[in-house]
C-alpha cells in the first residue's frame, strides 16, 4: 500500500470510529471526558487527515 492510499485509509478509518464514539456511546461518561467528545475530536482529526491527502494530491506535493 502506497502512502497516499494509507493515509485515506487512515482518515477513513478516523471518520468511521469518531461516528461510533459519537452514536454508539451515546449515554455512556467518563470522569474526564465523555466519549461523545472524544469521538467528534477523533471524526474531525480524520477530516481533516482527507483534506491534508486531498490537498496535496491536488497540488502535486509529495514527500520525496
Amino acid at each position: 500500500m502506497n502512502g497516499a492510499r494509507g493515509q485515506v485509509l487512515v482518515g477513513v478509518l478516523m471518520v468511521v470510529v469518531g461516528a461510533v464514539l459519537y452514536f454508539g456511546f451515546h449515554d455512556v461518561e467518563t470522569p474526564v471526558i465523555g466519549l461523545r467528545q472524544v469521538g467528534v475530536v477523533v471524526g474531525v482529526l480524520g477530516v481533516l487527515e482527507l483534506i491534508a491527502v486531498a490537498w496535496r494530491a491536488r497540488t502535486g506535493a509529495s514527500r520525496r
